[in-house]
């Protein structure tokens, strides 16, 4: 596959076919749910980018928002470089081509222009800061992070 001649497209029509194509390739932990309940997301409203390389799916990320604040909830890449520790599309470990970093710029750029003032995501530690902070967000000291996790593949920590 060609990096150079990957098409990034912000409010792609993406189907549920590619997308779950694209989740078994790189071993994004959704899979565990299986395709109808993994393909959710695409029905449902959210802004997305997606990269694609001629018609297969390849990187896509979509944020939740809501006019003014915005959440970005998956960030998937299928081509970072080598030497990844994880070897795990929905981690991005390395972006070697760029391919992330104009993806994720292209969905923060057009929510700004929608209004979005404030922009958060959820990093892996020791693995994914690098990415998100060249796309200009910072870790905000002080500030904790709560959730419930009940995801298929986990068990059920909260």
């Amino acid at each position: 596959m060609d990096a150079t001649k990957v098409n990034i497209i912000f409010q792609p029509t993406i189907t549920d076919d590619q997308l779950w194509e694209f989740f078994n390739r790189n071993d994004i932990c959704e899979v565990g749910y299986g395709k109808e309940t993994a393909t959710k997301p695409l029905h449902f409203p959210n802004v997305s980018v997606g990269a694609f390389y001629q018609d297969m799916l390849v990187g896509y990320a979509r944020a939740m928002f809501d006019g003014v604040s915005a959440t970005i909830m998956a960030f998937c890449l299928e081509l970072q470089g080598t030497d990844l520790v994880y070897e795990n599309g929905s981690l991005i470990e390395s972006d070697t081509y760029g391919i992330g970093k104009e993806m994720g710029r292209l969905l923060i750029d057009r929510r700004r222009k929608m209004g979005n003032t404030f922009v958060d995501v959820i990093a892996v530690q020791d693995c994914e800061e690098r990415f998100y902070e060249s796309l200009g967000l910072k870790e905000t000291v002080g500030h904790k992070v709560y959730y419930i996790d009940e995801r298929c593949y986990t068990r059920g920590a909260t």
